[in-house]
């Protein structure tokens, strides 16, 4: 009896296996997975993010409509050039301004990786995308605006696909785009995907983060899908006359809240960026510059001490570390999420001397900005205009 149960065993073994050799050596043809999207464009460069659904050896192709000049381009790092990996991220530097500029993707499929003799199979590339560097003499400049899309691709769709995005020089995501960063791949299925689809492999996104965006096991990781100004969250943009400082304004709630596990640290961070912004308002670029933008995810909303919510603690720390040294500056516009509720703090002489724009998670804005002023429209995800109007400083 235990023989025959053993042979019964034996023989669902010998039936079942092929199957399951044959599953896991039937992958699917070999593609390109996610992309390409373009990430911080400037006068001079840009870096195309893209993968592949197996590791390969990948690169780009560029040249200049009208133009037969091809040349290729792939990422080096510390004499190696990246290969049998998966994810790219290729920059394409010594571009010229305001430039329109041609690429495709090509890669191949690396079957082994051997020492002295890999074996290669598959070669595959894209269509033809195009980018236009930025002009930094440009007189005003058009960008898009929405936040708090928190995992919601298909809201985020609909906002798109209301908005002339297609006139957009770039693409600002104003934080909490995803609500808990905990699965491979999260952002490609959240928005990347989306974005790919309806604007990014030739107009850039940037992603600043909000208090969602730094939650999950792999909160630590947003890096590997975007492109961060010198290594930061926070930083500065140019869009031809018009300057950007973008903050990263953490948590909302203290660093000792049990909801972090002893494991944030965004107090001293955040006056880490007051220091920072003290040096970049006496820079020659902001000085320069007709128009100059703010945007954080968190806006500045001062504690009056009636809230009984810990998440008053963020507004409230952005109040007292930003606009101290924001108000002596002339700035336009300053522009966040967060509430999930849209608001519009008229300037106030002495407390914010400069309107603050708070979207809510369920509009996208259309902002162009010109001699005449920074002009939004606004429109929800039905298409309704909930808001237009020109900020003059």
């Amino acid at each position: 009896m235990v023989l025959q149960k053993n042979y019964k065993a034996f023989l669902m073994v010998c039936m079942v296996w092929p199957m399951l050799a044959l599953a896991q050596k039937e992958v699917g043809p070999y593609r390109f997975d996610h992309g390409p999207y373009l990430q911080g464009l400037t006068d001079e460069r840009v870096t195309v993010y893209f993968t592949t659904s197996e590791k390969g050896f990948s690169s780009i192709e560029l040249r200049e409509p009208n133009d037969g000049t091809i040349t290729r381009h792939v990422t080096i790092d510390d004499g190696l050039i990246q290969a049998n990996n998966t994810l790219n991220a290729i920059a394409l530097k010594g571009l010229k301004p305001d430039t329109r500029y041609e690429y495709r993707l090509f890669s191949t499929r690396i079957k082994q990786f051997r020492l002295s003799r890999n074996v290669y199979t598959d070669t595959i590339r894209t269509d033809w995308y195009s980018f236009k560097t930025v002009n930094p003499k440009a007189a005003g400049c058009t960008f898009v605006t929405t936040s708090d899309i928190h995992d919601d691709a298909k809201k985020y769709e609909r906002l798109l696909s209301h908005t002339a995005v297609d006139q957009a020089d770039m693409v600002f995501l104003l934080g909490d785009i995803l609500s808990h960063f905990s699965r491979e791949g999260q952002p490609y299925s959240s928005f990347i995907d989306v974005s790919v689809d309806k604007f990014a492999k030739e107009i850039p996104f940037v992603l600043i983060r909000g208090n969602h965006d730094t939650r999950g096991s792999l909160s630590r990781t947003y890096d590997r899908y975007i492109q961060r100004p010198d290594k930061h969250f926070y930083g500065v943009y140019s869009l031809g006359d018009t300057f950007f400082i973008l903050l990263d304004t953490g948590e909302d709630k203290p660093d000792s809240h049990h909801d972090y596990s002893g494991l944030t640290a965004f107090e001293d961070y955040r006056k880490e960026q007051a220091e920072w912004l003290k040096q970049v308002v006496k820079t020659k670029a902001f000085k320069a510059a007709k128009h100059r933008i703010v945007m954080a995810h968190i806006p500045p909303i001062k504690d009056d001490g009636t809230s009984t919510r810990v998440s008053v603690h963020g507004p409230d720390m952005v109040y007292k570390l930003y606009l101290p040294i924001l108000n002596k500056e002339k700035i336009d516009l300053m522009i966040s999420g967060h509430t999930h509720r849209f608001q519009l703090i008229e300037k106030n002489k002495n407390v914010n001397n400069f309107p603050i724009l708070i979207n809510d998670n369920d509009s996208m804005s259309l902002y162009t900005v010109s001699a005449k002023g920074v002009h939004v429209k606004t429109v929800n995800s039905t298409g309704e205009v909930t808001m237009e109007r020109t900020f003059v400083r």
